[in-house]
């Protein structure tokens, strides 16, 4: 799916997509969430074709040797262990909004053909374990141009491999469109309702320092994509008002 094609979606009545505050892991971090909250609001496309049922249940238990469920500990463990990243490089962030803790780091040759990656690890506010993972790229992750082909050549190299796992029909969603604009290219939930969610799109280009944005003349749209790993997307473990406090 090339670029000039989801532009025409958004041309043909689709509001364009929003800025995505990159710069803010703590802020980004409360979009994700969001966006996998929209995955149960989404309807559930046909099968892109037939799965050999020799394949075995995909199971959504975290990113690599990361498990839902583990301390920060462990995952610091599994992070050094997975991609040889030193205690030092780990980033530890805390979501003012929803008190949930943030470990991520930024790598080269996580995600095929995707260059830069940044990937987080998000632990919950009154459990402190691990419930969400969300790697990310493209804009805001590194140097990417509005011409970059290498951020969609990651995302669908990543469709190809989901398409080819064994996932639960009616939580199947291939090429669907979210409340963003952006296009949800995979999103799957397993046995256990834990769900993965594949997305691509679109940003303005910010201005560059001292630079004044032309009014008459839009930005140059970067892409970004995110892959999501989320345990429960109905009740994700963030800070919450109790009811009946105001």
């Amino acid at each position: 799916m090339r670029d000039d094609m989801l532009d025409d979606r958004r041309e043909r009545g689709r509001a364009p997509a929003p800025d995505v505050p990159h710069r803010r892991l703590v802020l980004s971090a409360a979009l994700t969430l969001v966006a996998s909250r929209a995955l149960a609001q989404q309807p559930t496309a046909p099968s892109a074709g037939p799965i050999s049922p020799e394949v075995k249940p995909y199971e959504v238990e975290g990113f690599r040797s990361a498990k839902f469920g583990m301390t920060e500990a462990e995952v610091r463990k599994a992070i050094e262990t997975d991609f040889n990243v030193k205690e030092n490089a780990i980033t530890h962030d805390t979501n003012a909004v929803e008190r949930t803790t943030l470990l991520s780091f930024t790598g080269k040759d996580v995600v095929p053909e995707a260059g830069d990656v940044r990937v987080i690890y998000i632990l919950g506010y009154s459990k402190k374990r691990l419930f969400q993972v969300v790697l990310r790229w493209g804009a805001g992750v590194g140097e990417t141009s509005a011409n970059s082909a290498s951020v969609l050549a990651g995302a669908q190299l990543l469709q190809n491999y989901f398409l080819g796992q064994q996932f639960k029909p009616e939580g199947r969603i291939v090429n669907g469109q979210l409340s963003d604009g952006s296009v949800l290219l995979f999103a799957g939930v397993d046995d256990k309702g834990r769900t993965v969610q594949l997305q691509y799109g679109t940003v303005p280009q910010a201005p560059k320092a001292g630079e004044k944005p032309d009014p008459n003349t839009p930005p140059p749209r970067i892409p970004f994509a995110q892959l999501l790993y989320v345990e429960d997307p109905k009740n994700p473990d963030v800070f919450r008002i109790k009811p009946g406090q105001f």
